[in-house]
Order: structure tokens, then C-alpha cells, then sequence
């Protein structure tokens, strides 16, 4: 459970880094470690078809971390309900059956062990590209989060963004918030017009 929870906290707190420190040098890490870039395929308002439903699919949404294969299952499911919830401010609906679902929502969630920046390039065509560099301080690392809608047989994909930064480690251990995943969504996806726009 202690491993969920700390696992549930590093998603929720991805690319936010809070807290204070105690030297200049970890105040340098700090300052570096608020890097974060986001970017998109295109203004989804410009290529999004009108839709109210939305849907998942398996095979197009992973998390890839360093947690066991029962906390990954327990971060799918808190990232399903966060992209959920954020949606519905928009008002979509989610539709469990795919059949009557206008579109599917994929995401992938990783860290950098977990999938290398090639990888991501190579997969999914888009990558952020926030460096490491200067990060020399063990309690940072990088994550990235992959957001896209594709059509509902989920054979073509409309529209997809990238976010990369920082996850302090040790200040997740901490912090049991799950606020901060809303405005990482707000960040990727508020361009998205009202539901059936």
C-alpha cells in the first residue's frame, strides 16, 4: 500500500516541484528541476472532431515506472479517473462501451529509466525534450506524460501532446496530494473546445 500511495504521489506531483532548501546548491537542483516542457501535434480546437464520449483502450494506455506490476494497474486506474474528471469540466462524458465511445483517450506515463527519449521519439513521434542536464541531485528525475485522442476504433490518432519534467523523489515520499495531476491536464489539454464543438 506504502508503495501505491508513494507511486500515486510521484504521478500527482509530476512536473510540480515544491519545498524549500537548505543550501544554495540544493537550491540550484531545485531551480533546475522546475524545468518542464509541453508540446503538442496541434491546437486541438484545429483537428479534434465534435465529440461528447470518450473511451479507453489497453493498448494505448501504459504506465511504465519503477513500482510493481500491481501499482502500475492502481496508477492506470488514478490516471483514467483524473483525465475523467478533468474532462467532464468540458463536458465530456465518459463511455465505458467503446462501441458507443466517439473517441478513444490514450496516455503514457513514464520515467526516464523506464523508456529512454529515443524510445518516445521513436514511438510516438513527440518529445518535449527537457535535459537533464545540471541535475546532478539523486532525488530528481525526469518523467515523462503522453496524452492523445484517437478515433473510436483507435486506428488514427487527431491529436497528442508530450509534458516532461522533474519528479523529486524524496518530497513525493512526503506529499499524499493528488491535486496537482488537474493542472498538469489543464496544462496539456485546455485547449480543448466544450463537449460536441
Amino acid at each position: 500500500m506504502k508503495k501505491t500511495l508513494l507511486a500515486l504521489s510521484m504521478v500527482a506531483t509530476i512536473f510540480i516541484t515544491a519545498g524549500c532548501s537548505s543550501t544554495a546548491e540544493d537550491a540550484d537542483q531545485a531551480r533546475k528541476a522546475t524545468r518542464m516542457t509541453v508540446v503538442s501535434s496541434a491546437k486541438p480546437a484545429d483537428v479534434l472532431p465534435a465529440f461528447k464520449t470518450f473511451t479507453w483502450n489497453e493498448d494505448y494506455n501504459h504506465v511504465l515506472s519503477a513500482v510493481s506490476h500491481e501499482s502500475r494497474a492502481d496508477i492506470k486506474q488514478y490516471l483514467r479517473a483524473e483525465i475523467i474528471q478533468y474532462l467532464n469540466t468540458k463536458g465530456y462524458v465518459y463511455q465505458p462501451d467503446p462501441i458507443q465511445a466517439d473517441v478513444v483517450i490514450g496516455f503514457l506515463f513514464a520515467l526516464e529509466d523506464d523508456l529512454a527519449d529515443q524510445k518516445i521519439q521513436d514511438k510516438f513521434g513527440l518529445l518535449p525534450g527537457v535535459s537533464n542536464s545540471g541535475i546532478t541531485d539523486k532525488r530528481y528525475a525526469k518523467g515523462t506524460f503522453l496524452v492523445a485522442v484517437l478515433d473510436n476504433k483507435a486506428t488514427m490518432t487527431y491529436w497528442r501532446s508530450a509534458m516532461q519534467g522533474f519528479v523529486n523523489l524524496e518530497q513525493d515520499r512526503k506529499d499524499e496530494s493528488t491535486d496537482h495531476i488537474q493542472a498538469v491536464l489543464d496544462m496539456m489539454m485546455g485547449g480543448f473546445p466544450q463537449a460536441g464543438r
